[in-house]
């Protein structure tokens, strides 16, 4: 792949794909329409069977920012690594074929950036349920107040109350600055939707911050609002608070409640969201096994530490904190049950806070 365009860009945009044909489109639109013009956009066809690369073709034809890279096996980690390797911005944003940028997002992150000579900035994000028909059915917003992390030790302190909003839990959407990402890009083929990889950047990371004017959009697919069940995503909740324990276990914060207490916060919250999938996910999974695997969230040692760890806070987890402390299982479901009832008829009375 040669460069089309001479000058070198500001901000590195990649996008890998695998038979993402159904969902590529809006994305890759996204970042062309916004209204900051000086990024590259690489692209990465993976091995995909269906139109993703005709896609990628046609956009690469119609814009001289869009490069595409074509490769003969499927692995998406490794497409984004050579995309990365090939990239020449200053800074580096990952996109994933479903999701999309909002209207003026890119360019109000790099301001942000720039201004505050950030390693990384993070928008807000959107959580979006998208149902078969490729409409929006519900969201979720993920935002903290506009901030900047100034110095290693401020990084270390506050790092955790942006990770307990999901703004530091994945690498997609992060605009952060290319050699830092460079240095730490085989952390990418880790399957942690990233969070290894931005682990690895915050190690020694000197500034962050939080852009409230920017927003990125990760999108899910269900029916009728309501995501299918996701039988991996309880060994992913438990994978990441042990890598986030680890990673202020090794700063020597482990024993600060303001660093860990926020992340046990959004464990327990993320334990919530696994229950709930579990229970009312869409599969042909019987009960029997849903309450068992319920059971097995609940026994579970990082569950116990973080309900006790947030116990004086129980209150902000609603119905559901009461029985996850006794261990019970049924009156978990139940919870989870009359959660997505309050959820489809829009009553607060249920919500998680």
């Amino acid at each position: 792949m040669g460069h089309r365009a001479s000058r070198r860009p500001n901000v590195s945009v990649v996008l890998a794909a695998s038979d993402g044909a159904d969902h590529l489109v809006r994305a890759v639109e996204s970042v062309l329409n916004q209204s900051y013009s000086d990024f590259e956009l690489l692209t990465v066809d993976c091995a995909s069977h269906d139109r993703t690369a005709s896609i990628l073709s046609s956009f690469h034809d119609r814009d001289i920012r869009v490069e595409v890279i074509e490769r003969d096996d499927s692995a998406l980690a490794s497409g984004v690594v050579e995309a990365l390797d090939r990239a020449r911005g200053a800074y580096v944003m990952f996109v994933r074929p479903e999701d999309w940028l909002a209207p003026n997002a890119l360019g109000n992150l790099v301001e942000f950036a720039e201004e505050h000579r950030l390693d990384i900035a993070a928008p807000m994000r959107s959580d979006d349920v998208w149902d078969a028909r490729d409409r929006s059915s519900s969201s979720q917003h993920r935002r903290a107040a506009a901030c900047v992390l100034d110095g290693r030790d401020e990084v270390r302190h506050g790092m955790s109350d942006l990770y307990e909003q999901g703004l530091l839990s994945q690498a997609t959407g992060l605009l952060i600055e290319r050699m830092r990402a460079v240095d730490h890009r085989l952390a990418l083929a880790t399957d942690d939707e990233g969070l290894g990889f931005v682990i690895a950047c915050l190690e020694d990371a000197e500034r962050i911050g939080a852009c409230d004017t920017a927003c990125y959009h990760r999108v899910a697919f269900g029916k009728k609002g309501q995501r299918t069940f996701d039988p991996a995503f309880m060994s992913r909740c438990a994978n990441e608070h042990t890598q986030m324990m680890g990673l202020v276990r090794r700063w020597g914060l482990d024993c600060d409640p303001d660093v860990v207490v926020p992340l046990h916060r959004r464990h327990v919250r993320r334990l919530i969201e696994c229950i709930d999938n579990t229970t009312v996910g869409k599969s042909r999974v019987s009960s029997i096994e849903r309450l068992g695997r319920v059971q097995e969230m609940l026994n579970a040692e990082d569950a116990r530490a973080s309900l006790a760890a947030v116990k004086p806070a129980a209150s902000d987890f609603g119905i559901m904190y009461k029985p996850m402390t006794q261990g019970n299982a049924a009156a978990c479901c139940m919870g989870s049950h009359l959660r997505e009832f309050a959820r489809q008829s829009h009553l607060p009375l249920f919500a998680q806070r």
